[in-house]
């Protein structure tokens, strides 16, 4: 079986949306299925399958309403494949974000191919979102459309689903969560480790948790977008900023501390990666939202493993939550179940059982 994996991000682009596509497109053949791969990066290393660059070039009119690089690209694509004849795939895989490239799947659907559309997380409406007037409007059609050439969409949980063209309740929806890369994971020490790690952006300035923090003693590393935030704890010795990391520098963060921490809304569809790359290396977990706890799609994955803890954004919470987590005491855990191979082994069951193998 053949397939083609069409993702605008691909490493060595960063972006959290260039991860999914790349592990799905190196250890496909591990489960009988090989791959091509097309993506607007360049490719700096020697793959195991075969990459066709595709570097963004045109223009769009749509691009001043809409913040969205596939609008333009789903056009150098479509030229690439018009110059390069791609044949014989039994399907097209086609990742997002971005979205607008989505609009191919009329393209392969008239060359004979099953289409699978990712979208991951939603798309044309986002609750994190205040999108109105035209743009939403155009957002809403443009997904509509796509997904009537889809055999399949595919997103991280079902709350995800519940927001992507919930008139269209034919199309079969999947659900393949992210998982942690066992790639990296696997060579890392499980250990016990100290003090507290948090990995990406905050979404609200975290006062609580900062002066929590200070007055307990306890350490904090973090990763990801720089806090901008007058707090007297981000000048403390206790307190590290590592910048972004790759892959390999963030487990070997995380395996240093004791407890990783998740910053939530009140959102129910929030699966954050980050809850995944703790769970690997066995680590608690402190999950502080702004809406009430237990909730969503992040609960359901967190109702798996035992290690965790999660509090509203108040301060007596939160010292609770710690103390309670430093109480526990870690035992051997298979994490396994929550691996991005686990994911993918569920994705290539579901792509044969589709084209009738």
């Amino acid at each position: 079986m053949r397939g083609l994996i069409v993702a605008y991000s691909f490493p060595p682009n960063k972006g959290v949306g260039a991860l999914r596509p790349a592990y799905w497109a190196k250890h496909f053949h591990e489960f009988g299925i090989e791959v091509e791969v097309i993506s607007a990066f360049e490719q700096i290393e020697t793959t195991s399958f075969k990459h066709h660059f595709v570097p963004l070039k045109s223009k769009s009119v749509l691009s001043k309403v809409i913040k969205d690089e596939g609008i333009r690209w789903r056009k150098d694509v479509e030229a690439y494949l018009n110059e390069n004849k791609l044949n014989d795939f039994d399907f097209v895989l086609i990742s997002g974000g971005p979205f607008f490239h989505f609009s191919l799947a009329r393209y392969f659907k008239e060359a004979g191919m099953k289409v699978f559309l990712d979208f991951r997380d939603p798309f044309s409406y986002n609750p994190r979102m205040n999108e109105k007037g035209i743009k939403k409007w155009l957002k809403r059609k443009f997904e509509k459309n796509c997904v009537k050439q889809a055999d399949a969409i595919i997103s991280v949980n079902k709350e995800c689903h519940a927001y992507i063209n919930p008139e269209n309740t034919d199309i079969p929806r999947w659900v393949i969560p992210n998982g942690y890369n066992d790639e990296y994971a696997q060579g890392i020490n499980i250990k016990e480790g100290q003090g507290m790690f948090y990995a990406g952006k905050f979404y609200w300035p975290p006062i609580n948790f900062l002066s929590v923090l200070e007055e307990k003693g306890i350490s904090l590393q973090h990763a990801g977008a720089k806090l901008s935030l007058d707090h007297p704890y981000l000048s403390n010795e206790s307190y590290e900023y590592l910048g972004y990391l790759g892959q390999n520098e963030l487990y070997n963060a995380i395996e240093k501390a004791e407890i990783g921490v998740v910053f939530t809304m009140a959102v129910p569809f929030e699966s954050t990666t980050k809850i995944y790359d703790y769970i690997a290396l066995n680590k608690k977990i402190l999950v502080i939202t702004k809406g009430r706890p237990n909730e969503g799609a992040l609960k359901r994955e967190l109702d798996k493993y035992p290690y965790h803890q999660w509090v509203r954004d108040e301060p007596n919470e939160i010292k609770q939550a710690i103390e309670k987590l430093n109480e526990m005491e870690i035992k051997e855990f298979d994490t396994s179940q929550f691996s991005r191979k686990h994911a993918l082994a569920e994705l290539a069951a579901k792509i044969k059982k589709s084209l009738g193998e």
